[in-house]
């Protein structure tokens, strides 16, 4: 059987990234610069080089919490091997045995990089239970391959004008902004829509660790800052991780520019997809979240469902054990902010 190779060295970057892009489903999740992204947010990084020709690099995540000396382990977006590659998964599941037996994991919860549709059914993931998916699992994706008129024209014809009605109304996009004009935009829609963003330090270490693969792009109205994304390409594919905007001049329609010209970017930096990165988990009228809905597929991009997450369960009074830890302390935390 061919070598795993754990962790005990550290490959570079390059020599991660580029053993990873020979595989079909490589995804920016299981690139080296995100391992470095969540070592810096409190996970323990494991990168396991399964041998063979190529070699399968997977980055596998070990979260705090649970019991001590019993982690549950977690593989984001991968193996990156196709669906169809039983043999090669069988060797990464190899591998990740390997490394729980060392670790004494309770559990591996394998969040994959698959179309829900293109996994068989016999497949041995799928035989293990579900779990709830730490990534969004239906997206859309805009196809940056066409040219740019050709792009544009498959947009929804509300989204098309307001693109349109942005350039006319004299909104100006900044394609290399600095990261202090994305922080206010993410506060305001934190505020607006109640949701927890992570600290300063989260959004630098996504900079530091993909350096110029990762762009933040500001909306400017007369000057001032009423918008701005976080896009990060990847191979082929360009993917918004975040963005926000005040309530400033939103009848100016700034967001639909943005994207706009972040997807013109892309393409021109050798991209050929803009994945939008997440879509509500209904689009039904009346959900808080259904103009988003509407915002994203009006870029005319097809919703694309991931498989999402289950969990090989390798002690089972362990991982019931580690659960009930995990619970008790979301109690306290909940009850120490009251």
């Amino acid at each position: 059987m061919p070598p795993v190779t754990l962790s005990a060295e550290r490959p570079s970057a390059g020599t991660w990234d580029v053993h990873l892009a020979r595989w079909p489903a490589a995804d920016l999740l299981q690139t080296h610069g995100w391992g470095e992204v969540q070592g810096g947010a409190g996970w323990r990084v494991h990168r396991l080089q399964i041998g063979g020709q190529p070699s399968l690099p997977l980055l596998v995540l070990q979260g705090a919490g649970g019991l001590p000396g019993r982690p549950r382990l977690y593989v984001p977006r991968g193996p990156a091997c196709g669906p169809q590659d039983l043999a090669t998964f069988a060797l990464a599941l190899d591998g990740l045995r390997r490394l729980a037996a060392a670790l004494r994991a309770v559990a591996i919860e394998v969040e994959v990089p698959w179309e829900a549709d293109a996994v068989p059914p016999d497949h041995p993931w799928a035989a293990w239970p579900r779990v709830a998916a730490r990534q969004p699992v239906a997206t859309t994706v805009v196809d940056l391959s066409p040219a740019p008129e050709t792009i544009l024209a498959g947009f929804h014809a509300k989204t098309r004008y307001n693109v349109r009605l942005a350039e006319r109304r004299g909104v100006a996009v900044d394609e290399d902004a600095p990261l202090d004009t994305l922080l206010p935009c993410l506060a305001a829609t934190g505020v607006r829509q109640r949701i927890h963003l992570p600290p300063r330090a989260h959004f630098e270490r996504i900079l530091t660790a993909f350096g110029p693969a990762a762009q933040v792009l500001a909306a400017r109205v007369e000057g001032e800052v009423v918008a701005a994304v976080l896009v990060v390409r990847h191979g082929t594919t360009a993917t918004y991780l975040y963005g926000g905007s005040t309530e400033r001049h939103r009848e100016r329609m700034p967001n639909h520019l943005l994207h706009w010209r972040a997807m013109l970017g892309a393409r021109a930096a050798g991209c050929d997809r803009y994945d939008l990165w997440g879509l509500p988990p209904t689009h039904q009228v009346g959900h808080p979240w259904h103009g988003l809905w509407q915002f994203k597929v009006g870029f005319g991009g097809p919703i694309v469902t991931l498989a999402g997450a289950r969990v090989l369960v390798l002690d089972r009074r362990g991982l019931q054990a580690a659960r009930m830890v995990e619970s008790a302390r979301r109690l306290l935390r909940r009850r120490w902010r009251r």
